[in-house]
């Protein structure tokens, strides 16, 4: 949560809306889009809120449990990095269905 506050606030210079991506794996060792490209992404913070691993791609292709995802362990998050923002569609990948994760744009 901190980490994400900071996130924030390093990129308050850019006036944004948060807008929420969050939601659960719907089916379940399969990439879905989490948030779609966004040339105008300011920030974006993913967590893990499952208890099991997850992998995201921020890259634009499809997420899966390998590179050139990342992994995202349990309770784990990753904040955009301010100096490389992605703007291309992110994509989240989990093992089963049901799995939940907070993400946020803005």
């Amino acid at each position: 949560m901190i980490a994400w506050l900071l996130a924030l606030l390093i990129s308050s210079a850019h006036a944004s809306t948060i807008v929420d991506h969050s939601g659960t794996i719907t089916v379940g060792g399969s990439s879905q889009t989490l948030m779609a490209s966004n040339a105008s992404r300011h920030g974006c913070s993913i967590q893990n809120e499952s208890q099991y691993d997850m992998w995201f791609n921020e890259l634009g292709s499809s997420a899966a449990a390998s590179e050139p995802s990342h992994l995202l362990p349990a309770g784990g998050e990753w904040i955009c990095p301010s100096n490389g923002i992605p703007t291309t569609v992110i994509n989240i990948y989990g093992g089963a269905a049901g799995q939940a994760f907070s993400a946020r744009e803005w």
